[in-house]
Protein backbone atom coordinates (compact mmCIF):
# COMPACT_ATOMS: atom_id res chain seq x y z
CA UNK A 1 0.00 0.00 0.00
CA UNK A 2 1.48 3.23 -0.92
CA UNK A 3 -1.03 5.81 0.34
CA UNK A 4 -3.93 5.80 2.76
CA UNK A 5 -6.84 8.18 3.89
CA UNK A 6 -8.43 7.30 6.68
CA UNK A 7 -11.03 9.78 8.03
CA UNK A 8 -13.67 10.10 10.68
CA UNK A 9 -12.07 7.16 12.96
CA UNK A 10 -8.73 6.11 15.22
CA UNK A 11 -6.03 3.46 14.98
CA UNK A 12 -6.66 2.78 18.57
CA UNK A 13 -10.19 2.72 20.62
CA UNK A 14 -10.00 5.57 23.05
CA UNK A 15 -10.43 4.56 26.72
CA UNK A 16 -13.38 7.86 26.25
CA UNK A 17 -14.42 5.94 23.45
CA UNK A 18 -14.88 2.70 25.40
CA UNK A 19 -16.69 4.36 27.91
CA UNK A 20 -18.99 5.78 25.54
CA UNK A 21 -19.88 2.34 23.82
CA UNK A 22 -20.57 1.05 27.23
CA UNK A 23 -23.03 3.68 28.17
CA UNK A 24 -25.49 2.58 25.00
CA UNK A 25 -24.59 -1.55 25.06
CA UNK A 26 -25.63 -1.15 28.91
CA UNK A 27 -28.44 0.62 27.79
CA UNK A 28 -29.58 -2.00 25.24
CA UNK A 29 -28.86 -5.41 27.08
CA UNK A 30 -31.16 -3.88 29.85
CA UNK A 31 -33.78 -4.56 28.03
CA UNK A 32 -33.30 -8.29 28.17
CA UNK A 33 -32.30 -8.16 31.52
CA UNK A 34 -28.63 -8.35 31.48
CA UNK A 35 -25.57 -6.43 32.58
CA UNK A 36 -22.36 -5.74 30.07
CA UNK A 37 -19.36 -8.24 31.19
CA UNK A 38 -16.93 -4.64 30.79
CA UNK A 39 -15.51 -3.11 27.82
CA UNK A 40 -14.37 -5.08 25.19
CA UNK A 41 -16.78 -8.24 26.54
CA UNK A 42 -20.17 -9.33 25.95
CA UNK A 43 -22.89 -9.45 28.21
CA UNK A 44 -23.00 -10.86 31.52
CA UNK A 45 -24.80 -14.70 32.03
CA UNK A 46 -28.07 -15.01 33.73
CA UNK A 47 -27.53 -17.33 36.31
CA UNK A 48 -29.18 -20.34 35.39
CA UNK A 49 -31.07 -19.44 31.83
CA UNK A 50 -29.87 -20.31 29.03
CA UNK A 51 -28.49 -18.47 25.62
CA UNK A 52 -31.89 -17.57 24.20
CA UNK A 53 -32.86 -14.72 21.24
CA UNK A 54 -34.40 -11.51 21.93
CA UNK A 55 -37.75 -11.63 22.21
CA UNK A 56 -39.47 -9.02 19.69
CA UNK A 57 -40.34 -6.53 22.89
CA UNK A 58 -37.04 -6.83 24.06
CA UNK A 59 -35.48 -5.91 20.55
CA UNK A 60 -38.10 -2.82 20.43
CA UNK A 61 -37.32 -1.60 24.32
CA UNK A 62 -33.29 -2.30 23.93
CA UNK A 63 -32.51 -0.72 20.61
CA UNK A 64 -34.81 2.51 20.98
CA UNK A 65 -33.17 2.61 24.35
CA UNK A 66 -29.67 2.15 22.17
CA UNK A 67 -30.46 4.58 19.45
CA UNK A 68 -31.54 6.89 22.27
CA UNK A 69 -28.05 6.98 23.85
CA UNK A 70 -26.19 7.25 20.10
CA UNK A 71 -28.32 10.29 19.43
CA UNK A 72 -26.04 12.96 21.44
CA UNK A 73 -22.83 11.11 20.07
CA UNK A 74 -23.25 10.46 15.99
CA UNK A 75 -23.69 14.92 15.75
CA UNK A 76 -22.33 17.43 17.38
CA UNK A 77 -23.85 19.85 20.36
CA UNK A 78 -23.26 22.53 17.64
CA UNK A 79 -24.92 20.42 15.44
CA UNK A 80 -28.32 20.41 17.64
CA UNK A 81 -28.01 24.31 18.79
CA UNK A 82 -27.82 25.01 15.07
CA UNK A 83 -30.98 23.05 15.03
CA UNK A 84 -29.59 20.92 11.82
CA UNK A 85 -32.14 18.04 13.13
CA UNK A 86 -35.35 20.83 12.02
CA UNK A 87 -33.34 22.54 9.45
CA UNK A 88 -31.94 19.60 7.35
CA UNK A 89 -33.53 17.02 8.50
CA UNK A 90 -36.92 18.51 8.74
CA UNK A 91 -38.43 17.30 12.19
CA UNK A 92 -41.17 19.52 13.49
CA UNK A 93 -38.93 19.59 17.27
CA UNK A 94 -36.17 17.16 19.36
CA UNK A 95 -38.81 14.43 20.15
CA UNK A 96 -39.95 13.79 16.64
CA UNK A 97 -35.87 13.48 15.63
CA UNK A 98 -35.52 11.52 18.30
CA UNK A 99 -38.49 8.85 17.33
CA UNK A 100 -38.61 8.94 13.73
CA UNK A 101 -34.32 9.38 13.22
CA UNK A 102 -32.42 7.96 15.77
CA UNK A 103 -34.58 5.14 17.56
CA UNK A 104 -36.14 4.15 13.54
CA UNK A 105 -32.20 3.55 12.54
CA UNK A 106 -31.63 1.59 15.56
CA UNK A 107 -34.51 -0.50 14.92
CA UNK A 108 -33.47 -1.15 11.68
CA UNK A 109 -30.20 -3.24 13.62
CA UNK A 110 -30.12 -6.71 14.88
CA UNK A 111 -29.24 -6.16 18.32
CA UNK A 112 -26.60 -9.10 18.40
CA UNK A 113 -25.11 -8.37 15.58
CA UNK A 114 -24.34 -4.27 16.92
CA UNK A 115 -22.91 -6.27 20.37
CA UNK A 116 -20.30 -7.87 17.92
CA UNK A 117 -19.27 -4.79 16.22
CA UNK A 118 -19.60 -2.89 20.06
CA UNK A 119 -17.17 -5.45 20.67
CA UNK A 120 -14.99 -5.61 17.29
CA UNK A 121 -14.95 -1.14 18.02
CA UNK A 122 -13.99 -1.40 21.70
CA UNK A 123 -11.40 -4.10 20.70
CA UNK A 124 -9.31 -1.68 18.14
CA UNK A 125 -5.93 -1.85 18.65
CA UNK A 126 -3.87 -1.82 15.85
CA UNK A 127 -0.94 -2.43 17.57
CA UNK A 128 -2.39 -5.64 19.12
CA UNK A 129 -0.78 -7.80 17.02
CA UNK A 130 3.01 -9.06 16.11
CA UNK A 131 5.54 -7.71 16.21
CA UNK A 132 4.26 -4.49 18.08
CA UNK A 133 2.61 -6.51 21.21
CA UNK A 134 0.77 -3.50 22.11
CA UNK A 135 3.59 -0.55 21.23
CA UNK A 136 1.59 1.63 19.73
CA UNK A 137 4.01 4.16 18.90
CA UNK A 138 5.88 1.65 16.82
CA UNK A 139 2.85 0.90 14.98
CA UNK A 140 2.42 3.85 14.15
CA UNK A 141 6.49 4.79 12.93
CA UNK A 142 6.22 1.41 11.17
CA UNK A 143 3.37 2.96 9.18
CA UNK A 144 5.44 3.45 5.04
CA UNK A 145 2.03 4.34 2.85
CA UNK A 146 1.60 8.68 2.61
CA UNK A 147 -1.40 9.08 5.36
CA UNK A 148 -3.56 12.09 5.44
CA UNK A 149 -5.50 11.79 8.04
CA UNK A 150 -8.88 13.55 8.69
CA UNK A 151 -10.51 13.85 11.56
CA UNK A 152 -14.06 16.02 12.26
CA UNK A 153 -13.13 19.21 14.66
CA UNK A 154 -16.39 18.29 15.91
CA UNK A 155 -16.24 14.79 16.31
CA UNK A 156 -17.32 13.08 19.58
CA UNK A 157 -15.48 9.39 19.03
CA UNK A 158 -12.57 10.59 17.42
CA UNK A 159 -11.65 13.80 18.28
CA UNK A 160 -8.90 15.76 16.46
CA UNK A 161 -6.74 15.21 19.51
CA UNK A 162 -6.22 11.14 19.09
CA UNK A 163 -5.65 12.01 15.73
CA UNK A 164 -2.56 14.14 16.28
CA UNK A 165 -0.78 12.06 18.43
CA UNK A 166 -1.34 9.35 15.63
CA UNK A 167 0.66 11.60 13.17
CA UNK A 168 2.78 12.71 15.63
CA UNK A 169 4.12 9.61 16.15
CA UNK A 170 4.29 8.32 12.20
CA UNK A 171 7.61 9.08 10.60
CA UNK A 172 8.95 12.38 9.29
CA UNK A 173 7.08 13.06 5.80
CA UNK A 174 5.03 10.18 6.35
CA UNK A 175 1.55 11.12 7.51
CA UNK A 176 -0.28 14.74 7.67
CA UNK A 177 -3.59 15.74 9.18
CA UNK A 178 -6.50 18.15 8.10
CA UNK A 179 -9.87 18.58 10.01
CA UNK A 180 -13.35 18.49 8.29
CA UNK A 181 -14.31 22.03 9.17
CA UNK A 182 -17.69 20.78 10.01
CA UNK A 183 -20.18 21.24 12.79
CA UNK A 184 -21.87 17.65 11.91
CA UNK A 185 -19.49 15.53 14.30
CA UNK A 186 -18.77 11.92 13.24
CA UNK A 187 -21.21 12.22 10.14
CA UNK A 188 -19.19 14.24 8.35
CA UNK A 189 -17.65 11.51 6.78
CA UNK A 190 -20.73 9.66 5.94
CA UNK A 191 -23.11 8.89 4.45
CA UNK A 192 -22.90 11.68 2.77
CA UNK A 193 -26.30 14.05 4.59
CA UNK A 194 -23.71 17.10 4.32
CA UNK A 195 -23.13 17.93 0.85
CA UNK A 196 -21.05 20.57 2.06
CA UNK A 197 -18.69 18.21 4.35
CA UNK A 198 -18.63 15.42 0.94
CA UNK A 199 -17.37 18.21 -1.01
CA UNK A 200 -14.80 19.13 1.70
CA UNK A 201 -13.78 15.29 1.60
CA UNK A 202 -13.82 14.71 -2.18
CA UNK A 203 -11.84 17.51 -3.08
CA UNK A 204 -9.09 16.54 -0.35
CA UNK A 205 -9.10 13.19 -1.79
CA UNK A 206 -8.45 15.02 -5.40
CA UNK A 207 -5.54 17.05 -3.79
CA UNK A 208 -3.65 14.30 -1.90
CA UNK A 209 -3.42 11.86 -4.61
CA UNK A 210 -2.73 13.93 -7.40
CA UNK A 211 0.19 15.73 -5.45
CA UNK A 212 1.52 12.33 -4.21
CA UNK A 213 1.27 10.73 -7.51
CA UNK A 214 2.56 13.41 -9.45
CA UNK A 215 5.73 13.19 -6.12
Amino acid sequence: MNFAVPFCGSAKTSIHNQVFLEGVKSAMLAAKIQSSAGSKEGAIAVEGEKQRQWSPKEKEVGMKAFGRGYAGWGFSQAFYRERLHEKHYGFKDLESFMQGFWEAWACSKDPENMLVMLQTWQSGDCSNQKPYNGDFEMAMQSIRAKTLVLPCKTDLYFPPEDSEYEVANMSPGVGRLEQFPSIWGHWAGGPGDSKDDLKWLDDHLSDFFSIEQLG
